[in-house]
């Protein structure tokens, strides 16, 4: 039984490998005893953590910034539509609950129960509290990222303790995080085989303090460019890199398949999923609804991410001669294709050979695409319709791509632009992007740090794109503003020039790749009908939900919001 198996389930039925434990007539009568004086029981225990606690695919999280229970980050930028409150400046004290100590209390749990434990050896101890806090390192970076500092809760807490604690220092959140990966670091292996394959292991330790390193030394919780902590987070990815590659991580050759060839050399933390018991609805909310399974919507990609992409020279559209504004998608970034279906573009969804997409006017009677595109990335076309609420894909929190573009922003920050040019390189190759004469992959040669810090951002845009990383990067770099704000994001309709019936005659054959004007013409739509962007100055720092403050006097609101008092800053 797999880690990918174990994730889901009671405590007790993730143990059902386990003779001892099948025989008892009553599972529910397992004592407390029990489950801390023998290894397996303990064991169960963290994978009923790593259940609860894993990052999950977007759509399936159980917390959110704008009061629901499911959500896409791609409507909380430009890659999609959408966003609602986030995006339009209507967020309240009440609009955003990431407060996760009721895991983290179960976390604390673990620590509390093994710490000199005498009836599981040392060894299995300590490979067991490694792995937790990973896990308590990741809730606590989850909360820190959106309130900055907040109660640092290390043991579980009793009726006797004084339970109106107050928020610790963000410098003091991201110290005591840090400590956590450095223990998991120390004390986990670079892998695992058999069936624990897919728990946490050194790699994903450092590679997310090399992430907390770098929100750390961003504009968000950094505006006065505090150079110690870049140079805090360089070294930490730098390392991250050179002993990932060392123990056999990096790149996977397909760019395509990084999400369809599971626990690929990519791969360095994540998610693993199993149908029928653990799956994901991340194809469904994807897909259009005729190839889905009660759910559509997400992911729509708006123009302005169809237009990032840049040719397969690595040249922007818009200094390029070869492209055709009606022919959009021809010599592009090889990601555009592997990541954007447009209308008239071969998607073999549901297995079916030749399929077509069409987004035209009419083609889609039921919940058409609000943009003229879905996003094919991670979305399996070999899945029917019933698969789709039903997916076993692996969610990839973590790859070795981002990694890369962790060291790369540190080091042109740090004034190393041509080893920020060097990974650059590498993950434009891995692309398909053709080197040109110069071998510089498109890329500007001679950029200034700042410049540099541009091209990784867009990088990190079009390499990420909709992996629930470009909300964060606008939130981390303070980007709203220039980039969103007063703006609205838009979409195209295509629309038939010819009559319906006609088009149907001849849709499986024409060549669309050069007549595309033909038969259609394309209009441009606006997707933010009512406001344009408004992302508030003070939504870079959330306000702590009411309901955490009413019952706990010692907690303060952050700044910036009614009564507020706490400095996210410090």
């Amino acid at each position: 039984m797999t880690i990918k198996y174990l994730l889901y389930g009671s405590l007790l039925a993730m143990s059902v490998s386990c003779s001892d434990i099948l025989n008892k007539k009553d599972l529910s009568a397992v004592t407390d005893d029990q489950v801390w004086g023998d290894a397996k029981y303990a064991t169960a225990y963290l994978n009923r953590l790593y259940e609860k606690n894993l990052p999950k695919w977007e759509g399936e999280q159980d917390r959110d910034g704008d009061g629901a229970n499911s959500i896409f980050y791609s409507s909380y930028s430009d890659e999609a539509d959408g966003g609602g409150g986030v995006m339009y400046g209507q967020l309240t004290t009440a609009s955003c609950d990431y407060w996760y100590y009721e895991d983290i209390r179960n976390i604390n749990m673990l620590f509390e129960k093994l710490e000199n434990n005498e009836a599981i050896d040392t060894e299995t101890c300590t490979s067991l509290k490694a792995q937790a806090s990973i896990l308590r390192a990741w809730r606590y970076f989850c909360m820190v990222r959106v309130y900055g500092g907040v109660p640092m809760i290390l043991l579980p807490q009793k009726l006797t303790d004084d339970l109106l604690v107050s928020r610790n220092k963000t410098s003091e959140c991201i110290d005591i995080i840090i400590k956590d990966l450095d223990y998991a670091y120390e004390n986990l292996p670079w892998s695992w085989t058999g069936d624990d394959l897919g728990r946490a292991t050194k790699a994903a330790a450092l590679a997310l303090k090399g992430r907390v390193l770098l929100y750390y030394a961003s504009p968000q919780f950094n505006p006065d460019n505090r150079m110690d902590r870049w140079e805090a987070a360089y070294k930490v990815n730098k390392q991250a890199k050179e002993e990932l590659e060392a123990n056999g991580y990096g790149l996977y050759a397909s760019y395509e398949k990084i999400w369809y060839d599971e626990m690929n050399r990519e791969v360095i933390w994540g998610r693993r999923y199993q149908e029928p018991g653990a799956t994901n609805k991340w194809n469904a909310a994807t897909r259009p609804l005729s190839e889905a399974q009660n759910y559509t919507g997400a992911n729509h990609p708006t123009l302005e991410m169809v237009e990032s992409y840049p040719m397969v020279t690595g040249v922007p559209i818009t200094e390029s001669k070869e492209y055709d504004p009606v022919l959009y998608w021809k010599n592009r970034d090889p990601r555009f294709n592997v990541t954007i279906a447009y209308n008239s573009c071969t998607w073999e969804l549901s297995g079916k050979a030749g399929r077509k997409q069409w987004t035209y006017v009419g083609a889609e009677l039921n919940a058409p695409t609000a943009t003229g595109f879905y996003c094919r990335k991670a979305v399996d076309p070999s899945y029917t319709s019933y698969y789709t609420e039903r997916s076993s894909t692996d969610w990839i929190e973590i790859r070795h791509a981002e990694v890369l573009l962790n060291y790369a922003e540190c080091a042109a920050m740090m004034g190393k632009t041509e080893e920020a040019y060097d990974l650059l390189k590498a993950i434009r190759a891995r692309a398909g992007i053709l080197a040109g004469d110069n071998g510089m992959y498109g890329l500007k040669t001679g950029l200034s740090s700042g410049q540099m810090i541009d091209a990784i951002m867009l990088e990190r845009k079009l390499e990420l794109s909709f992996e629930g990383k470009r909300y964060w990067d606008l939130r981390r770099r303070c980007l709203f503003e220039a980039e969103l704000n007063g703006k609205v994001r838009h979409g195209v309709l295509p629309k038939l020039n010819i009559p319906e019936e006609e088009f149907n005659k001849i849709k499986d054959t024409a060549d669309f790749d050069n007549n595309y004007a033909t038969y259609f013409r394309d209009s441009l739509v606006i997707l933010d009908k009512n406001f344009a962007i408004d992302f508030k100055d003070n939504y870079y720092f959330y306000a702590i939900p009411n309901k955490y403050l009413e019952t706990n006097s010692k907690m303060e609101q952050t700044q910036g919001w009614s009564g507020g008092t706490f400095n996210p800053l410090d």
